[in-house]
């Protein structure tokens, strides 16, 4: 992780529970942010396709799916993981410091 990032709360880790995903705000930006197989990620809280909140889908198979349209985005990665090819959604780390869930944007 790059030491220029600059690093946003976002939360306790004793709030999530296992597949959890909020939206978060950070700046301009809206982040989802998910807690999955015990791990946090961070992605752009806003499907290329039709703007919809993708922290209001569920996760499946590492993946958060879009409730607007049924597609899922890889939460390593953004990319579409079922739906047409070439779509990506930005993902951002995260860091766990002394109970803290924290965003690198």
């Amino acid at each position: 992780m790059s030491d220029d990032l600059r690093w946003t709360p976002v939360g306790k880790i004793a709030e999530w529970k296992e597949g959890d995903g909020r939206p978060i705000q950070i700046g301009a930006r809206r982040l989802g942010v998910y807690l999955h197989g015990g791990t946090f990620f961070a992605m752009k809280d806003i499907c290329p396709h039709a703007g919809v909140s993708l922290s209001q889908g569920s996760i499946v198979d590492g993946a958060v799916m879009c409730v607007g349209h049924g597609w899922t985005f890889d939460l390593k990665t953004g990319e579409v993981a079922r739906g047409p090819g070439g779509y990506k959604v930005a993902t951002y780390p995260v860091r766990v410091v002394d109970g803290e869930v924290q965003v690198g944007v």
